[in-house]
């Protein structure tokens, strides 16, 4: 039992230091290219990167039916524009709450998956759990000091909302097409259809010009931040994955999702407290007991939702 946890932690980690690279991309690297310069390179790495991998694990034995293509192409749109949410909502806030609000993508997973899976329902304790995991996202929006709701992490928390949903709806719909086709077939028409999406954004005019006007600044620096991104975000779902194999899939998601805010918040106080050039976060006493409650809420509300 201790080596999937000690993986499930492994998982969680990489995660949690994808979110503050990303952090750390949007907010020093790219800002003045703005964030369409690193959806381009995001969706053109990401999906020109795992396609031509499987592509070699499929054995370039690439049958597909059109309708599941266009359903995962439209998945790649969806999947773009939560990412666009994630990195705006990150240019906003420090990186540990947007890893809090991102506990939500399983809220809207519950109740999406339900329209596209037959075999889903939702059950009372599951809907608890749910509704637990809004609350601790809302509660982030207040400012005790002030004693009311923050209207600009509102806009936030309306941004991750969005990306959440997409997210979950991504996640869904990705499922739904693995029911009738074999798994990995499926992730290689996935990301071939992201590089589409990627390669079709070159052509609007706003993405284009963002992208020349960060090559001009940082960017061998960014494609090479971002690459490394995504060896660690892919690794971390093959951990995740591999752990799964040893004990049931919804104990490591549990565990991986759990333990994510908790590795944020963690490598936030470093970063800031040693690194404070590379990313900046609000480490007060207040603020620090005030995130670790609502990352237990989360953990709370994510046990009900995987085991209610």
């Amino acid at each position: 039992m201790l080596i999937p946890i000690f993986l499930a932690a492994l998982s969680a980690t990489l995660f949690a230091s994808v979110n503050h690279i990303d952090k750390y991309l949007i907010s020093k690297t790219v800002k003045n290219a703005n964030y369409r310069a690193l959806i381009l390179i995001s969706t053109i790495i990401a999906g020109g990167l795992m396609t031509i991998i499987y592509l070699f694990v499929c054995g370039f034995n690439l049958a597909f039916d059109f309708p599941s293509i266009a359903i995962l192409f439209i998945n790649s749109i969806i999947s773009t524009i939560a990412t666009v949410f994630y990195f705006k909502s990150l240019g906003r806030d420090d990186a540990t709450i947007i890893a809090i609000l991102f506990q939500l993508t399983p809220v809207f997973t519950l109740l999406l998956q339900p329209l596209f899976l037959s075999d889903q329902t939702m059950t009372p304790m599951q809907l608890l759990g749910g509704g637990v995991i809004t609350l601790a996202a809302i509660f982030m929006t207040y400012e005790p000091d002030h004693k009311k709701f923050s209207k600009s992490k509102l806009i936030t928390l309306a941004m991750m909302s969005i990306s959440s949903a997409g997210f979950a709806l991504w996640f869904i719909l990705e499922r739904y097409v693995n029911q009738t086709h074999d798994f990995n077939l499926t992730t290689f028409w996935s990301n071939l259809t992201l590089l589409l999406v990627g390669v079709l954004l070159f052509f609007i005019k706003s993405y284009r010009r963002s992208l020349l006007k960060l090559f001009k600044t940082n960017g061998p620096k960014v494609i090479s931040l971002n690459f490394i991104n995504e060896l660690l975000n892919s690794f971390a779902g093959v951990v995740s994955a591999f752990a799964g194999t040893m004990v049931s899939v919804a104990l490591v998601s549990f565990m991986s999702q759990g333990i994510q805010p908790f590795a944020v918040l963690i490598m936030g106080i470093l970063i800031t407290k040693f690194f404070p050039k590379i990313e900046k976060e609000n480490i007060s006493r207040k603020t620090i007991i005030r995130r670790i409650i609502m990352s237990i809420l989360c953990l709370i509300g994510l046990a009900l939702i995987q085991f209610g």
